[in-house]
């Protein structure tokens, strides 16, 4: 891993002991007030105030100010290479791009499992409890020192940049996949796969624009299958299903009707269905025919085979 560009532990903007509120005296604190309070930075903690009406707020509202600075430090010394996607829109016959670009932000690192899991329970922590006597109004000022060491820094930052690269090799392997699409199933595996992607990366990543195109290009996918005859007899109609000028399958049974013929039987045969069916309903004189339909996504994709009775 590269090395650390800067170190923010130590370089934070001094913190001074909260103003006593006007009225309010001091009443109760939890013990000798530590040498660390009021100042700064200590090397290897975090050191953050706040003071609330409750106790429990209080410790909310500093707990959360760790997180913040956690985060903070993680995205300043972020070393992953950023990568630029290429983002496709196809419109008909006409194809456009757009370069993207991935940025690292302190929102979305303070949502890493291992900062939302900070607990008080590892601090240190004084309190003081201030009460207006005119009023019966209190609250508290509470002081935290939470451990952060260079070590646990390198560890977030080495967490978050393996994440990011399994996102981005997700999203490269959607792109490839989808001039290897060999299955219907595929492609509705990829949309909601994607889907779930972009709802985690979220519209303040540059990517969220790159997997929401790629669903738009998967989704395409579907305008595009067609059905292709490959026998058609009195009897027994033989079909497959094509996509980019190559066979694909699919698992699901198609919807098959006619104007005349009845008791319908459909099997796969390799790449192929095959539909037996009954035509004794059907007369020379009629356009007989026999319509398979699919349904792919919201897509439907029908194909009629006219045939003839003697």
């Amino acid at each position: 891993m590269r090395k650390l560009l800067i170190i923010a532990l130590a370089t934070m903007l001094p913190l001074f002991a909260c103003a006593q509120k006007k009225g309010f005296k001091l009443v109760e604190k939890s013990g000798p007030k530590p040498e660390w309070v009021g100042k700064g930075s200590v090397q290897d903690f975090i050191i953050v105030q706040s003071d609330k009406p409750t106790l429990e707020e209080a410790k909310a509202d500093a707990m959360q100010k760790v997180r913040a600075d956690i985060a903070s430090s993680v995205a300043t010394n972020v070393t992953r290479t950023v990568n630029s996607y290429t983002q496709k829109t196809v419109e008909g016959t006409n194809a456009s791009t757009n370069a993207t670009m991935s940025i690292e932000s302190t929102s979305k690192i303070a949502k890493m499992p291992a900062i939302q899991g900070v607990s008080i329970t590892k601090a240190e922590t004084y309190q003081e409890l201030f009460q207006n006597k005119k009023t019966g109004e209190k609250y508290y000022n509470l002081y935290v020192k939470y451990p952060f060491s260079r070590f646990d820094l390198v560890e977030l930052v080495t967490a978050y940049e393996k994440h990011e690269k399994e996102l981005d090799d997700k999203i490269a392997g959607y792109e490839d996949g989808l001039d290897n699409i060999e299955t219907v199933e595929q492609v509705d595996d990829a949309i909601t796969a994607l889907g779930a992607l972009s709802k985690e990366l979220g519209t303040d990543d540059s990517r969220y624009f790159t997997v929401e195109g790629l669903i738009n290009r998967y989704i395409g996918v579907y305008d595009n299958i067609i059905i292709d005859i490959v026998d058609n007899t009195t009897g027994k109609l033989t079909v497959k299903l094509v996509y980019s000028g190559k066979t694909i399958t699919t698992s699901q049974k198609p919807r098959v009707s006619s104007n005349c013929a009845t008791q319908f039987v459909v099997k796969n045969v390799g790449d192929n269905m095959v539909v037996n069916y009954n035509s004794d309903y059907c007369y020379g004189q009629d356009d007989n025919y026999v319509e398979v339909r699919f349904r792919f996504g919201s897509k439907f994709v029908k194909e009629k085979a006219f045939f003839n009775v003697k």
